[in-house]
């Protein structure tokens, strides 16, 4: 019998038979019983996953037993426009109903994730029966959790997302702001998030996430009840963390950028928008608003390291100036400035 294969539009492959979609970043098969059974990539034939076992599921001690998800996947068809395939796993782990959806794309080396559990109730952590049990709530590998096995050497480093630092640790627990990662140098996979900012290297070879704790507490209890939803993404990259851009790309996912469609011009105004021009691959936009007839740019350098950066505008400004928060003059900018380690400025285009 030969296998279905359809080739979209795009360029991305789905073989239903084999629960498998191919696209220029990744070779992803899912698993008949749930959970996704390796990720490749296709340009080398490399395992992204590690080999030998499952790449990703769910796990957590519920009710006093460590469980594993299960459940069934259906591959959504993309429509003839759309760069992108998602697949989704309707599923269980104990008792807790879930639904967890992958989001591919055509053209962008990440894993978008979204998962959905209806809790009822269930006991989620070390069992107890002490209405002020004293346990620590702090230990992850008891709690719900999201786990990936990367291919990867043994010793690996954790890396993470600090206010104003980013940095490697030993410490099985790694804990960011908008990301982690695991890296042994030639390889690493980052987990970008969405509010959820801890992840643990468990002793099994997994890099996971904690989703949830639902247990008694001295502090405070909080059994879960109702339908909770999480949302993170998975990017595997090749070399060193510090040359893969990883800041920059957790804010992309984090904050994709705006926009609508209209009907086209005339086509006066260009094919560029170029307010304002910074070349320097470690200087982050986060801000840019206008008053009073001026626009404000606000940028910081992210990686840790000095660099004069050239800066240029329109042709229609007429210069540019720093400023301090409360919008007072500091000084002209002339074609380029100079940024300290994780120093923020502020720029006024007249």
């Amino acid at each position: 019998m030969q296998e279905t294969v359809d080739n979209t539009p795009s360029g991305i492959v789905i073989k239903q038979k084999d629960l498998r979609i191919i696209t220029p970043f990744f070779d992803i098969r899912l698993s008949q019983d749930g959970g996704i059974e390796y990720i490749k990539d296709p340009r080398d034939d490399r395992f992204i996953s590690k080999q030998g076992s499952f790449a990703s599921f769910f796990e957590g001690t519920i009710g006093g037993k460590k469980i594993q998800s299960s459940g069934r996947w259906v591959i959504q068809q993309l429509s003839e426009s759309a760069p992108f395939v998602t697949a989704r796993e309707y599923g269980f782990i104990a008792d807790i109903p879930y639904q967890f959806e992958i989001k591919i794309h055509e053209d962008n080396p990440v894993i978008e994730c979204y998962v959905q559990f209806d809790f009822n109730g269930q006991k989620i952590g070390l069992l107890s029966d002490d209405l002020r049990d004293s346990h620590s709530p702090f230990i992850h590998e008891e709690k719900l959790r999201f786990k990936f096995f990367p291919e990867m050497s043994d010793d690996a480093a954790g890396i993470r997302d600090l206010p104003f630092v980013i940095a490697e640790t030993a410490d099985k627990y790694v804990e960011g702001n908008y990301w982690t990662a695991v890296s042994d140098g030639q390889y690493g996979l980052a987990f970008f998030n969405k509010g959820n900012m801890g992840s643990i290297r468990e002793s099994d070879g997994s890099f996971s996430i904690p989703l949830a704790y639902s247990m008694y507490y001295i502090w405070g209890t909080r059994i879960l009840n109702g339908t909770y939803s999480f949302e993170f993404a998975i990017y595997p990259f090749v070399g060193d963390w510090q040359t893969a851009g990883l800041h920059r790309k957790a804010l992309e996912y984090n904050f994709p950028l705006p926009y609508m469609e209209e009907v086209p011009g005339n086509g006066r105004l260009g094919n560029q928008v170029d307010i304002l021009n910074v070349e320097a691959d470690n200087l982050v936009l986060s801000a840019l608003y206008s008053s009073d007839s001026k626009i404000f740019a606000r940028f910081y350098e992210y990686k840790g390291s000095a660099a004069i950066v050239k800066i240029n505008t329109s042709k229609k400004t007429t210069g540019i100036t720093e400023v301090d928060l409360d919008g007072n003059s500091k000084a002209e900018v002339f074609g380029r400035d100079i940024f300290s380690p994780h120093q923020i400025k502020t720029y006024m285009i007249k």
